[in-house]
């Protein structure tokens, strides 16, 4: 019996041994983003202003309203390359008794460990569309952050990427944050305001004007985001997002104004899914390798000393036995 177990803290030993010699390229390979990734996201904001463009209504201004935009992300593995990642995005948007009113999809290159716009695989963005007619889709160069954080984020400012100026802007660090249980660094983004389009023609009414009016497209906006630090994962988004056109003299329209940000399910199911995964890997990167090489050793050498033992103890009971027998006596 002794023997046995010896020999499985000898096994068990050197098995440990092995992991903490193997946890800095264990967490290498586990600090990638996946090739293959599918997710969703959902974001509501209460008392917003849109625009709603249809063929019925046209330009129809709305106030008041509800909106609902759901994002989904494919990961698209046939398109990326040594250590980088292509993934889809896209954004539909809808008004609660109106339906549909905006869509955008968006195709981004992305470093799998930095989480870095590389542009390597054929970047596109279509912008500007609706569920119906969906837009032109153009080859687009992005830049710094696009999806999520790096892996192991760190207090500082980062490049962000924004999709209204078509260029990435700093996001400072201001706070950590407890999330549902979940500790997130937040990070704040203020843009604008900036002119980001023209529009001529535009429906006089809308303005309280007799006359159509030409106006250019103000955008303004404060993106906060909630980051779980061990993954860089998003764990939670808002924006309080003023786009607005804006004519001399006239008050401005409400092209997309309110705050809007991921809703409640949303929100637990991604600390639900990341406080798991950043726990595995904060243990892989730190106690891993110090707890598996002493653990390790600690074993190997109560196995050795077991083995040693008994096989001396075996020595000396053979030994004592050979001591006491004695030879037969012949006889005639």
């Amino acid at each position: 019996m002794r023997r046995v177990l010896g020999g499985a803290a000898l096994l068990v030993g050197a098995l440990l041994i092995v992991l903490g010699l193997m946890a800095p390229s264990l967490y290498t390979t586990l600090a990638t983003v996946p090739l293959n990734q599918t997710s969703t996201s959902i974001s509501a904001g209460e008392d917003m202003s849109v625009v709603r463009l249809s063929k019925e209504q046209g330009f129809q201004p709305l106030t008041g309203v509800r909106v609902t935009s759901t994002r989904k992300v494919l990961g698209i593995p046939g398109k990326a390359t040594d250590n980088n990642a292509f993934w889809q995005t896209g954004v539909t948007s809808s008004v609660d008794g109106y339906g549909g009113i905006s869509f955008s999809d968006e195709g981004v290159s992305i470093d799998r460990v930095s989480g870095e716009a590389t542009n390597c695989c054929g970047d596109y963005q279509r912008a500007d569309g609706t569920p119906e007619a969906p837009g032109e889709m153009v080859p687009v160069t992005h830049q710094g952050l696009y999806f999520k954080f790096p892996f192991d984020v760190q207090q500082q400012t980062y490049q962000w990427w924004d999709g209204d100026l078509d260029r990435a802007m700093p996001i400072n660090f201001v706070r950590t944050e407890d999330l549902k249980g979940l500790t997130t660094y937040v990070f704040e983004q203020k843009l604008g305001p900036e002119v980001v389009g023209h529009n001529d023609g535009i429906p006089g009414d809308a303005f309280g004007s007799a006359t159509p009016v030409s106006a250019d497209l103000v955008y303004e906006n404060t993106r906060t985001l909630w980051v779980e630090p061990v993954t860089g994962v998003i764990i939670k988004g808002q924006e309080q997002v003023n786009k607005r056109f804006e004519a001399a003299g006239l008050t401005s329209v409400g092209a997309t104004v309110g705050t809007i940000g991921f809703d409640d399910a949303t929100i637990q199911e991604n600390v639900n899914t990341w406080s798991s995964k950043a726990s595995a890997l904060k243990f892989v990167k730190g106690p891993l390798r110090p707890l598996g090489l002493v653990l390790g050793l600690l074993l190997v050498g109560v196995g050795l000393w077991v083995l040693l033992t008994e096989k001396a103890a075996a020595a000396a009971g053979t030994g004592q036995g050979r001591r006491g027998t004695t030879a037969p006596t012949a006889t005639t």
